[in-house]
């Protein structure tokens, strides 16, 4: 029996979060035992594991997970192969105002790429997805200036430590000032019940 009209499978938040944030913390731990580069070399491979692991339970990628190993591997490489720190600093001020740039492209074309990534998280309607869409995409580019100006400014810890425990708490802070959005936009739950059957 076909099993093609099957709901895709979803992992479970604490594994997700595992898979995104473990390799960060694992690479900010070997960075403080070793140096960068090792940690950089970790940080590469921890991301392809996870990447693997989430396409193994979920049987494809998601676009936000393989532009993050793609980032982390490109920027990996040149940072190991011209044994230059500045290349992983950067990689975070890249990745984030990619994302802002998609997500902008995205609105001005009538696509709201956002709701497809969070759309297992989020029940709101398309006005809803739209202004979310606006904010995460200033809340990205602020992140990249941020990273830019930590890894210019500050030493090598200090935007490691910044990188591994500031965006995440920035994140949540973030994800936390939108609820009143959330709850103003959220569908009734008939209607949250059929889009998840679709």
């Amino acid at each position: 029996m076909s099993d093609a009209g099957a709901a895709p499978r979803r992992m479970k938040p604490l594994l997700r979060h595992a898979l995104e944030f473990g390799p960060v913390l694992i690479f900010f731990g070997v960075m403080q035992l070793t140096d960068v580069f090792v940690a950089t070399g970790v940080l590469m491979a921890l991301m392809t594991l996870s990447a693997l692991t989430a396409y193994l339970i979920e049987r494809r990628i998601s676009g936000l997970i393989l532009f993050g190993l793609v980032t982390v591997l490109a920027f990996g490489t040149l940072t190991l192969v011209l044994h230059d720190e500045d290349f992983i600093k950067i990689r975070p001020s890249i990745y984030f105002a990619t994302l802002a740039a998609v997500l902008v492209f995205g609105m001005l074309v009538g696509r709201v790429f956002l709701k497809s990534l969070f759309e297992y998280a989020f029940q709101i309607d398309d006005r809803g997805w739209g202004k979310l869409t606006w904010r995460m995409a200033g809340f990205f580019l602020a992140l990249s200036v941020a990273n830019y100006v930590v890894a210019a400014t500050f030493s090598l810890d200090t935007w490691a430590t910044y990188k591994v425990f500031g965006v995440p708490v920035l994140t949540v802070v973030f994800m936390m000032a939108q609820t009143p959005l959330l709850l103003k936009h959220q569908l009734p739950e008939s209607e949250a019940a059929g889009t998840e059957g679709d």
